[in-house]
């Protein structure tokens, strides 16, 4: 199933707007701008958001260590759930100090879901990929790897999972322990979501490995650094379908709440080891388009002691839309969702008219959008005016259907421009710089005006919700 640009640009943006309170402005604004070129490479912060942070993950594994000897002399019985042994905690070290701030991973490993693998390795042109373990589920798949490099030439990487034909199968992020060295033994995970349903994957899948190095010496255009297209290693994983089906727990809800006057129904919730995934639908009598939630979180506990796992991505797998938060399997008490308003648009509001010949906007949806001086009949240059600099992830979420009609009724085809700087130099300077964005139109002389509609924009409408998930 293919994911659509825009989709890609509403779930990059929603990635971004948890964190966005801590990042400094340019390095937001480089994150996004690379982002799109990178088809949403994301690098996690390691800060302690989650369940578990880096010091208590470290303080957990050494109590694991003077415990264990105790336990393995303990009879077992075949429904206890996997027991962590001294094996594994030297396996999992590698990994702890990055991903010890990661709740999924975390809760992951001491669930036992985390399933190591024996061989799962393959090398080509110096560079030798080997996936330690994997944990799969109904919704998606973690995978924890190290790649060594052996000739020191890469000068980045992505990673990705597909099938033996390279269609990808899915949407995610990967974070690495050591993001500057690229020498040597990388470790590092990804998790990734699922894009079409569970039962229609291949038995096989692909880990895959893309590694960009530099063009051989004196290869350069106009003084620019040439690269060779990028080395690819693949390892496969065999999945097991019938495991996965029995993977997780479904919590089955068919709630509905209101936020801002608008109800929002909660279908399903599934609990598993790639995280907790919030079947969502917003009612088609709503007055409102609702592009995102605002600051969606599941607390998790007990009486007055409770974790917020706030979410970091939505997804749509065949019709369905989920909100997806960390995962902690750890956490059987209370799960209650809270939601602290929505991102939206009264429906009536969602048509964009301009006249780019004069660089007007005819219709829009507030005052806070405007028309560049650089844009010109073949492209639309807009620019959004921030109220301020908080949340400014999702505030840069400005998003037109690329489908659009010129003054005589016409259907074209726009496409992101990627080239338009999110903030312009001109504005760099100023305590709330405004975001831009770009379409190119095309070639041609099109009659004005033209009429676009709003997919997704950054129009914030206080209200909160809460609904008891599992008492």
């Amino acid at each position: 199933m293919a994911t659509s640009e825009e989709t890609l640009l509403k779930e990059y943006y929603h990635s971004l707007s948890v964190e966005a309170d801590e990042i400094a402005e340019l390095k937001l604004n480089a994150a996004v701008r690379m982002g799109m070129a990178r088809s949403r490479k994301v690098t996690l912060s390691l800060r302690a958001r989650y369940v578990l942070g880096s010091v208590a993950v470290l303080a957990i594994l050494l109590l694991f260590s003077l415990t264990w000897a105790s336990e393995a002399l303990k009879p077992q019985t075949a429904s206890q759930a996997p027991q962590v042994t001294a094996q594994n905690l030297e396996w999992f070290w590698d990994y702890s100090n990055f991903a010890g701030s990661d709740s999924t991973v975390i809760s992951a490993f001491e669930a036992g879901s985390l399933k190591q693998l024996s061989g799962a390795t393959a090398e080509k042109d110096g560079y030798i990929l080997t996936v330690d373990s994997i944990a799969v589920d109904r919704m998606g798949i973690l995978v924890l790897y190290s790649l060594e490099n052996k000739n020191k030439e890469a000068l980045d990487y992505s990673f990705s999972v597909t099938n033996d034909g390279d269609m990808v199968l899915g949407q995610g992020q990967w974070v690495s322990g050591n993001q500057n060295d690229l020498s040597g033994v990388k470790h590092g995970y990804q998790i990734i979501q699922w894009n079409r349903n569970y039962t229609k994957l291949p038995v096989q899948i692909m880990m895959k490995a893309s590694v960009i190095v530099p063009a051989p010496s004196g290869e350069k255009a106009e003084g620019l650094q040439s690269y060779e297209p990028t080395t690819e290693i693949s390892v496969p994983i065999t999945l097991d379908q019938s495991a996965i089906a029995k993977s997780g727990e479904t919590l089955t809800l068919n709630k509905t709440v209101n936020v801002a006057g608008q109800d929002i129904g909660i279908r399903n919730v599934y609990v598993a080891a790639t995280g907790i995934y919030v079947e969502t639908a917003y009612s088609p009598q709503n007055s409102m388009e609702i592009f995102s939630l605002n600051s969606p979180h599941i607390l998790l506990g007990g009486g007055n002691d409770f974790t917020a796992l706030y979410s970091k991505a939505s997804i749509n797998v065949e019709g369905k839309q989920y909100l997806v938060f960390p995962g902690s399997e750890l956490s059987p008490g209370t799960m209650k969702l809270q939601i602290n308003g929505i991102i939206g648009l009264e429906k009536s509001a969602q048509e964009l008219i301009v006249d780019t010949d004069k660089k007007q906007i005819i219709k829009g949806p507030d005052g806070r959008l405007r028309i560049t001086a650089a844009s010109n009949p073949h492209s639309l240059i807009m620019e959004y005016q921030r109220p301020s600099n908080k949340s400014a992830g999702y505030i840069a979420n400005v998003i037109l259907d690329r489908t659009f009609k010129d003054g005589v009724g016409k259907l074209h085809t726009a496409t992101y421009n990627s080239a338009v700087p999110a903030i312009d130099p001109a504005h760099a300077d100023e305590k709330v710089p405004p975001i831009q964005f770009g379409y190119k139109l095309g070639t041609a002389e099109l009659p004005q005006p033209l009429t676009f509609k709003i997919i997704s924009y950054p129009n914030l409408i206080k209200g909160s919700a809460e609904l008891t998930l599992r008492k």
